[in-house]
């Protein structure tokens, strides 16, 4: 194990037990009702600090009244983890650990029909010999934007974390350390039964060191339009999509050229009576170089909660159908792009991303008032065997080099505790045992990957 101990995992362990005491504290403050965060900040539900009679002086800090329409509230997150890996990638010691840190704070204007939010980010990892992208950004804007509404309209210009749906396409990537941020332009419209959003949005290309992220780079954009239909409340809706993306310089099994990919999807889900129900479909054309584009995902999820006050139960099923490239040397690529995924696609290990794929992952979750247990098996195929496995980032990690099919089987487990809103702690495990593909390409070492997280917010 490499893993080297420095000041700064010090001043991780400062930081966890300031968060545990502050988080303590604000509990005991708490009255009847909570506040409500959400994983987009901007969405946060506020009318508990508005609605409290006597306030004290964190919550003035959390609701300040500007006018009769009007306030302005201030907040943030501190994530803390630590993470290790035993035989990463499958290559025998190539094992490590290291701390991953993640501070937040934001302020959020509203006045009458005009709101502006801002948001600060430093993410920084400490003691891993290698970081990747997506681990480190000392200090940036994470989100800066303004928003204007008038009667069913809504104009939003700056930039922001991107959220949509089952977060299968476009995801703000809450698990690595450092969240996606697009710069974009949207115009939203909203109706009781249908909101219908267009956009322009550049990905914003992250760099490691302070505020050199650059601004509206053309060689990655896109645009679409995302709509919800809600059929019947809850139980019966559908979102129906359009996404178009540029991008110079991607990489595949055929090789690397610049992409034109248009995406066209459809997702009907609801919660009907204790079922969970969540089914997607996605077809994708265009042009990669000289080459055109024909991919495809079908994506099934089920679950049903069953229990009482005390426990609560639930069993699931999901099951993806991914497409793969069936032949490098044709005219044709048939790759399948998640663009902008979740970070943790299949867990925190994040060893396969969601291009040529099926797989079957079974579920069971219980929980007894804030703690919480999940359990999952995830058995990978590649689709096509005329084309590799790829990471969580789309990076073909495992090039095509043999005609097995069975990737690997995943075993993972997570523990969450949640004592009260402002706090979280959370460990999850995974151990990936490699299939036919991996071992006869000389990957056949067991990988096991652990991670520890505690959250503050306030």
């Amino acid at each position: 194990m490499k893993t080297r101990y420095t000041k700064g995992s010090k001043w991780y362990l400062k930081a966890f037990v300031f968060s545990l005491l502050a988080c303590a504290i604000l509990s005991a403050q708490e009255e009847d009702g909570k506040p409500g965060f959400a994983l987009l900040r901007q969405n946060d539900n506020i009318s508990y600090f508005k609605e409290k009679e006597s306030k004290a002086a964190y919550d003035k800090f959390k609701y300040r009244t500007l006018g009769e329409d009007a306030y302005l509230s201030f907040g943030g997150s501190y994530r803390g983890q630590f993470e290790y890996f035993d035989n990463e990638a499958f290559v025998e010691g190539n094992s490590d650990g290291w701390w991953l840190n993640r501070v937040m704070a934001h302020a959020h204007l509203k006045w009458n029909n005009f709101q502006a939010y801002a948001e600060l980010n430093s993410s920084s990892v400490w003691s891993k010999e290698f970081p990747s992208p997506v681990d480190r950004d000392e200090f940036a804007v994470s989100q800066l934007f303004m928003t204007y509404a008038w009667a069913k309209w809504n104009v939003l210009i700056g930039r922001e974390s991107p959220d949509y749906g089952a977060r299968r396409i476009l995801a703000l990537r809450e698990g690595p350390n450092v969240r996606r941020y697009f710069d974009n332009v949207k115009v939203t419209f909203s109706d009781t039964k249908i909101t219908a959003e267009a956009f322009l949005s550049f990905p914003v290309q992250i760099s490691p060191f302070g505020f050199d992220n650059d601004l509206l780079d053309d060689s990655e954009f896109l645009w679409g339009n995302y709509n919800t239909v809600t059929f019947k409340k809850e139980e019966f809706l559908a979102d129906v999509y359009y996404i178009g993306r540029v991008i110079d310089d991607i990489g595949y099994s055929q090789g690397v050229a610049n992409e034109e990919r248009h995406s066209l999807g459809l997702r009907v889900f609801g919660e009907p009576k204790g079922l969970f129900y969540d089914f997607e479909a996605l077809y994708q054309f265009g042009d990669f170089g000289t080459a055109n584009i024909r991919a495809y995902t079908i994506s099934l999820h089920a679950a049903y909660g069953f229990g009482n006050k005390n426990w609560q139960y639930e069993v699931g099923l999901k099951s993806e159908l991914i497409s793969g490239d069936n032949d490098p040397d044709d005219d044709v690529l048939n790759t399948f792009n998640a663009l902008y995924p979740r970070g943790a696609y299949f867990g925190r290990v994040a060893q396969f991303g969601p291009s040529n794929l099926i797989d079957v992952h079974p579920e069971f979750s219980i929980a007894f008032n804030t703690l919480k247990l999940e359990l999952d098996y995830v058995a990978f195929w590649r689709e096509s065997v005329q084309d590799g496995v790829y990471g969580a980032a789309g990076i073909l990690d495992f090039p095509d080099v043999n005609d097995e099919r069975f990737i690997g089987h995943q075993y993972g487990a997570v523990l969450n505790w949640s004592p009260s809103p402002y706090i979280a702690l959370e460990a999850e495990s995974n151990v990936i045992l490699p299939g036919g593909f991996l071992e006869q390409g000389g990957l056949d070492n067991t990988l096991f990957h652990f991670v520890f997280t505690t959250e503050f917010k306030f």
